[in-house]
C-alpha cells in the first residue's frame, strides 16, 4: 500500500507540473521555476505538485527508507515539500523586497532540497550494499550521480539569478533536478519494502522485500520476504 502511495504521490506531482507548464502562459519555464507558476490562473497545479511530492516522500520514507538518518532526511524533504506548498511563492521580478510567505518558501526549499540530494547519496550508498537491494543498486547509483550534479548546477544558476548575470536558465536546472529527484525516489520506492536495525549485533539489518525470499548477506543481513 505505501508503495502504490508514493508511486501515486510522485506521478501527481509530475503531470501536475508538466500540465502547469502547458497551461500557464505568461512565464518561460527555462527562467522561471515551477513555484512561481502559482501566480498564475493554473496555479493551483504547483500546490498540487507539491502536495504529490510531499504524500509520496513521506509514504517511501515510513516504508522503503532506512529508518536511521537517511530515511530522517526523507521526512524533512517531505516536510518542507508540504510547507512550500502552504506558502506559495511570489511574482518573479522580486528578489529584494520578498514577502513572508516568499521568505518562508524560500527557506523550504532550500532546506528540502539539500536533505533530499544528502538522503539521496547516503542511502544509495548504503543499499548498494544490501543484498535486497541488487537489482535497484544500478539505478539508484546512476540517478544518485545525476542528482548530485544536477543540484550543484541547479545551486549555480540561482546564484546568478540572484547576484550576477540573469542570464543561467534557472527554470531549466530545476525542472531537471525535479526530474531526477522523482525518478530516483519512484525507483526506491518500487523496492524492499522495509530496512531496519536487528536487536542483536551492530551490523545486522532485517529487510522485508516482496519476492518472499531469505538471504543473508556477508555483513550479517537478513533479507525476509513478505510472504515468508
Amino acid at each position: 500500500m505505501s508503495k502504490k502511495f508514493s508511486l501515486t504521490g510522485f506521478a501527481i506531482a509530475i503531470l501536475s507540473f508538466v500540465m502547469s507548464d502547458v497551461v500557464n502562459r505568461g512565464y518561460d519555464p527555462m527562467d522561471e521555476t515551477i513555484s512561481r507558476y502559482v501566480n498564475l490562473p493554473y496555479g493551483w497545479l504547483v500546490t498540487i505538485g507539491l502536495l504529490g511530492f510531499a504524500v509520496g516522500t513521506a509514504a517511501l520514507a515510513s516504508s522503503a527508507a532506512d529508518r536511521g538518518w537517511g530515511g530522517g532526511l526523507l521526512w524533512v524533504w517531505a516536510g518542507c515539500a508540504l510547507v512550500t506548498a502552504i506558502f506559495p511563492a511570489d511574482p518573479p521580478g522580486n528578489w529584494a523586497n520578498p514577502s513572508l510567505s516568499e521568505s518562508v518558501h524560500g527557506v523550504a526549499a532550500w532546506v528540502g532540497l539539500l536533505a533530499l540530494a544528502i538522503a539521496i547519496v547516503g542511502l544509495t550508498r548504503r543499499w548498494r550494499r544490501e543484498p535486497a537491494w541488487a537489482s535497484k543498486a544500478r539505478g539508484l547509483t546512476v540517478l544518485a550521480w545525476a542528482s548530485s550534479a544536477a543540484f550543484v548546477l541547479f545551486a549555480v544558476a540561482m546564484a546568478d539569478a540572484m547576484a550576477f548575470t540573469h542570464t543561467a536558465p534557472l527554470g531549466l536546472a530545476e525542472r531537471v533536478l525535479l526530474g531526477l529527484n522523482v525518478l530516483w525516489l519512484a525507483l526506491a520506492a518500487t523496492g524492499p519494502s522495509k530496512t531496519r536495525f536487528m536487536t542483536a549485533g551492530s551490523k545486522g539489518n532485517v529487510t522485508t522485500g516482496s519476492k518472499g525470499n531469505v538471504t543473508t548477506g556477508s555483513e550479517g543481513h537478513v533479507t525476509a520476504g513478505d510472504r515468508a
